[in-house]
């Protein structure tokens, strides 16, 4: 019987310090979350600064301007219609710029303020457009893209890094950059790669 009392005991002392230890564990953890929110900018990035960082993590020596008109397009399609499948490293802003890319990051402005009120859209919605770096010849058909089709891209074989096994969906930047190069300019090298789509101004 002593036992009994004993542990009813225990158990109302436990049930009295429980609640206790719990906001302790509350506040502690708020705590933590209120400090660790104090990485973030103070300032946050307008749309132009973050259309800007897009495009010039796709730069490369090689494009020319026409290509990276087409790529900004590209971009602020891909942000306006699904900003969340992008990854910080996706990003380069200005002031993490160094090297070449500070000196070339004036035409990579020039291109997204170019490209800012555009948008690629089918039938008047803006879609995401899958890119690769190059493609084999052809690109794909995806189950996960239905509004996308399969358009030939053979001049990725005069490409540096061409690769025969390489699968691309939607837009080939290597192709873009080639038909930027030999006459097309942003809008119908992009139109190529997708003929069901139209360029909208806002």
């Amino acid at each position: 019987m002593k036992g009994k009392i004993g542990a009813v005991v225990v158990l109302l002392i436990l049930t009295a310090i429980l609640p206790i230890a719990v906001s302790k564990c509350s506040s502690k953890n708020t705590v933590s979350q209120t400090v660790s929110t104090s990485d973030t900018p103070e300032k946050p990035k307008n749309s132009d600064e973050i259309l800007c960082a897009l495009t010039a993590g796709l730069y490369k020596d090689s494009y020319s301007a026409e290509t990276l008109k087409a790529i900004a397009i590209l971009m602020n399609t891909d942000y306006k219609a699904k900003p969340d499948s992008f990854e910080t490293s996706d990003f380069l802003y200005e002031e993490n710029a160094s090297g070449n890319m500070k000196d070339v990051y004036s035409e990579i402005k020039k291109a997204a303020e170019s490209a800012k009120n555009k948008t690629l859209r089918k039938k008047s919605e803006v879609l995401f457009v899958p890119y690769s770096e190059t493609s084999n010849g052809i690109t794909y058909k995806n189950e996960n893209y239905k509004y996308l089709h399969s358009v030939a891209s053979p001049w990725d074989c005069y490409t540096t890094n061409y690769d025969e096994n390489a699968e691309c969906v939607g837009v080939s930047l290597s192709g873009i950059d080639y038909l930027c190069k030999n006459g097309y300019s942003a809008e119908d090298a992009l139109l190529w790669y997708l003929p069901d789509f139209e360029i909208q101004t806002d």
